[in-house]
């Protein structure tokens, strides 16, 4: 059933070369009237580096959403496809997907010359741009130099980090089991550990932070923390939006996309579709039709789908590595919104013998209809002109 499936994806044009746009911008409720900042001889730009799922996605669409009263308050978010900032964080590290991006040629310039033309605060927004290397971080400093440059980087406690992350390279099309991957984040300097060393090289967050701040002082860097659960929903933006200088309340964040985590049953599917189809899909249709609908739409927050956890063993091993960073960050003299001690490993979680990569075969075989269903009802829609619900 997967080949007939893979074939028929083979089959179809992609309607996009890209992530999809995000939604419509829109003039959320206002409970005050924004003021227009005054010129400043460098004005600030808030350079949002990462890292990946700790809200980026929820931050990033609310700004963009929303971006015309934040310009009306002096904030700009600049780019007119959600996909800009993507684009700009691709052409300044000369990468991509599958190679450099040729849709992000010429993006980096772009923003920096629309930062320069404004004349109060900017927000630069994509975890994408933490892995940059040394060389690709003295260009950016160089380019905007007209500029006070603030780095925020947001983070999130480890053991939630780390199936969070995994389960996001499987939506992107990779396939290393959870154990591996946990033993690649454990030992990433085998020259044979991609993974793990590209989960550090932006979950690390001292030293993604160290390797950033070089030329610019700790009060300039600030590491905001994301709640822990059972905050209010908004606590991440209000957290933000007092960093960049603005109200949070001119702004409603509404029913926003969130980037949910899947389950085991619904990884453990999309694994084996990823091992199926190989590289014969290329990345714009396995990107709309696979990552966007069939994992973000379809497989996400299914009913009873059980979260990914840690062994004991793993779980007591980032607790002790969550110390470690959040002394290096204190020792930093950065600024710090919210408590570092969000980001200490709760005790007593983590399970003896968790079954992330082999989940109960009746879980996987509920979530692989849903699957199938959900791709040929896409893909009849599609065929159809007929839009999403």
């Amino acid at each position: 059933m997967l080949r007939r499936v893979r074939d028929t994806l083979r089959g179809l044009q992609p309607t996009t070369d890209g992530p999809p746009a995000g939604p419509s911008p829109g003039a959320g409720p206002s409970t005050s009237t924004p003021q227009r900042r005054e010129p400043v001889d460098r004005p600030p730009l808030y350079f949002h580096i990462g890292a990946p799922k700790t809200g980026t996605t929820f931050l990033q669409r609310l700004m963009y959403r929303q971006r015309d009263i934040l310009r009306e308050a002096g904030v700009l978010f600049p780019g007119e496809q959600f996909s800009a900032h993507v684009q700009a964080a691709f052409d300044l590290r000369d990468t991509g997907f599958d190679g450099p991006d040729p849709h992000a040629a010429g993006r980096w310039a772009e923003f920096v010359e629309a930062a320069r033309g404004w004349d109060g605060a900017t927000v630069f927004s994509q975890e994408l741009f933490s892995p940059a290397e040394p060389k690709h971080i003295e260009v950016a400093m160089a380019d905007l130099d007209f500029a006070e440059v603030h780095l925020i980087y947001t983070a999130r406690e480890l053991s939630r980090q780390i199936p969070a992350a995994w389960q996001e390279d499987v939506k992107n099309r990779f396939t290393l089991s959870f154990t591996d991957f946990v033993r690649q984040v454990r030992e990433p300097n085998r020259l044979t550990h991609r993974q793990g060393r590209m989960f550090w090289d932006m979950q690390d967050a001292a030293e993604v932070l160290a390797r950033w701040s070089r030329s610019i002082p700790p009060s300039q860097v600030h590491v905001v923390t994301v709640p822990p659960p059972g905050s209010p929903r908004d606590e991440l933006w209000r957290r933000f939006a007092g960093v960049i200088g603005l109200d949070p309340d001119i702004v409603e964040p509404g029913q926003l996309f969130e980037n949910t985590s899947l389950g085991a049953a619904e990884t453990a599917v999309l694994r084996r579709v990823n091992r199926e189809l190989a590289e014969e899909v290329g990345w714009p249709l396995y990107n709309e039709l696979v990552k966007h609908h069939l994992a973000q739409r379809v497989l996400v927050g299914r009913p009873g789908a059980r979260a990914i956890q840690l062994s004991a063993a793993d779980h007591a091993w980032v607790a002790g590595r969550s110390r470690e960073m959040t002394d290096a960050l204190q020792a930093a003299g950065y600024d710090v919104v919210g408590s570092l001690a969000d980001l200490h490993t709760p005790p007593g979680t983590g399970t003896e013998a968790p079954d992330v990569d082999e989940p109960p075969l009746e879980e996987q075989l509920d979530a692989a209809i849903e699957s199938i269903t959900g791709l040929l009802l896409r893909i009849s829609r599609l065929r159809r002109g007929v839009a999403e619900p």
